[in-house]
């Protein structure tokens, strides 16, 4: 008896050393099938499916409500003045070999969604579609890809009124389950399923800069609305099922620093990414290995300033490269702000994406010599102010690239509001070459308050050709015209003074 006991231990572990022996074998196989099984690079992204390093331009907006109709009236792409400044800017783009361009659509809900009177999202505008559509036609012209940003944090974390138009003041979409699925259902689902088979468009960035409206990531006491941090996950979230039903392309969000990649783990991206401007320099250092992080996807540099004081363009191009990040997009094109337009560096932007370009090229071949930028249809060229009594004295300079006649009109809003306080207009008429110079007095102006000068160009039966946005920041004091200090978040955001 007890042999035949003895003689079923020594099966019962013979088996045992079998099954152990098998599954160390299965396990040396599968180590070995990792080993050998070529594995998506950490510091590149997949485009038709090769690996890149998306080298990008910020191209955030052009008239500030590219997509969509609203309370301004239309100025998205397809409008032809619009699309003719856009076609302009893509083949200047095209010409100093940029590849990819992340382009912002609803921002924070001002333009291109409809809502009812309660705040549900009912659907897209008229003019969404055109607009999309036009600036598809655009890329594909231009042999270009685009990353669409969907919104901004303003979507939640603004919220004030200008004749008639709603900025921000949408934290309802966030904490309302109901109002969620309706965004989702009515708005992004049918945006991203009108793109979709359109090879132009790469990537969805739904959200920029998240963190400015959530409280544990910016606790001060800055004037924009918080809500929490599982509040705006559980809204990626559902964005990140809702664009994935209709879409494969490349999904993520942009953090404002480096130090929150963290907290948009889990998510269901595809990458990371976040800003850096110089002032994130003592507490989050450009030049950190991506690897750093810990991260479970590849990370790239979302935004980074054109014109920086501590790293020149090409010095962030390369500590992106080096680091072992998969990308970086300048901010901006065309200078909409102190950080400077890749515009007047496009000859460092060209020589180093030739010195890279089979890993930046996206099935392109590589540009050749840099041609002259060719001229948008209107710009202003100069401005020049001076004190006159209670008023300001301006003489500026404006180009209409087809010569027409226009009526040019200037307006001052007080910094922090909405309304214009003043305005006056004068007529243009360019001489053989296009240039015009308008003189104009802006009366009744406060002492001590901080302007904004915007200009508008109308045609001769009265209609908005073109908008200048803030053309110039001004305050009289004690009879002198000053540059008044301003914060950013009063710059970027007419909700805030």
């Amino acid at each position: 008896m007890s042999e035949l006991v003895d003689r079923r231990g020594r099966r019962r572990a013979s088996r045992r050393g079998l099954w152990t022996r098998l599954g160390l074998l299965g396990l040396a196989v599968m180590l070995l099938a990792a080993l050998l099984w070529p594995q998506p690079p950490v510091d590149r992204l997949s485009v038709a499916g090769q690996p890149f390093f998306l080298a990008g331009v910020n191209y955030p907006w052009k008239t500030g409500q590219d997509f969509g109709t609203g309370g301004w009236g239309h100025s998205g792409v397809s409008d032809p003045t619009t699309y003719a400044e856009v076609d302009t800017d893509f083949a200047n783009m095209a010409a100093m070999g940029v590849r990819v361009v992340k382009w912002r659509v609803f921002q924070d809900g001002r333009y291109g969604i409809v809502f009812d009177a309660q705040g549900n999202p009912v659907g897209l505008d008229e003019d969404v579609f055109k607009d999309v559509d036009a600036a598809l036609t655009i890329a594909q012209k231009h042999n270009m890809y685009l990353v669409f940003t969907l919104f901004d944090s303003g979507l939640w974390a603004t919220n004030c009124t200008s004749q008639g138009v709603q900025m921000g003041g949408h934290a309802d979409l966030l904490v309302d389950p109901a109002k969620r699925q309706e965004l989702m259902n009515r708005v992004v689902i049918p945006f991203v399923r009108h793109i979709d088979g359109n090879d132009r468009v790469i990537g969805y960035e739904l959200i920029a800069e998240p963190d400015w409206g959530v409280r544990a990531l910016n606790p001060e006491n800055d004037g924009r609305i918080k809500l929490s941090l599982d509040q705006v996950r559980t809204f990626i979230r559902d964005m990140v099922g809702a664009v994935r039903s209709q879409s494969t392309a490349l999904l993520t969000v942009e953090a404002n620093r480096s130090r929150d990649l963290v907290d948009w783990r889990g998510l269901g991206l595809d990458y990371y990414s976040f800003s850096w401007y110089d002032w994130l320099e003592p507490y989050d250092p450009l030049n950190t290995p991506a690897s750093r992080f810990g991260l479970d996807k590849p990370i790239v540099i979302g935004e980074f300033p054109a014109q920086s004081t501590l790293h020149p363009l090409d010095n962030v191009l390369n500590v992106a490269w080096q680091q072992g990040y998969a990308g970086a997009f300048v901010w901006s094109y065309s200078g909409i702000d102190k950080y400077g337009s890749v515009a007047n560096q496009r000859a460092n932007w060209l020589d180093w994406m030739r010195q890279h370009w089979p890993a930046v090229g996206l099935f392109a071949t590589p540009p050749g010599s840099l041609p002259e930028l060719i001229p948008q249809p209107f710009s202003v060229n100069g401005i020049q102010l001076y004190p006159v009594g209670a008023g300001l004295f301006v003489e500026t300079k404006l180009f209409l690239r087809d010569h027409q006649d226009a009526t040019a009109q200037i307006y001052a809003t007080p910094i922090g509001q909405t309304q214009a306080a003043a305005q006056v207009r004068d007529q243009v008429v360019p001489d053989s070459i296009g240039q015009a110079t308008i003189y104009v007095t802006i009366t009744n102006l406060v002492s001590g308050r901080p302007y904004k000068l915007s200009l508008g160009l109308f045609d001769n039966q009265g209609h908005l050709v073109k908008w200048f946005d803030q053309i110039a920041n001004v305050e009289l004091i004690n009879g002198k015209v000053v540059t008044p200090r301003l914060s950013d978040l009063s710059l970027e955001n007419a909700c805030h003074g």
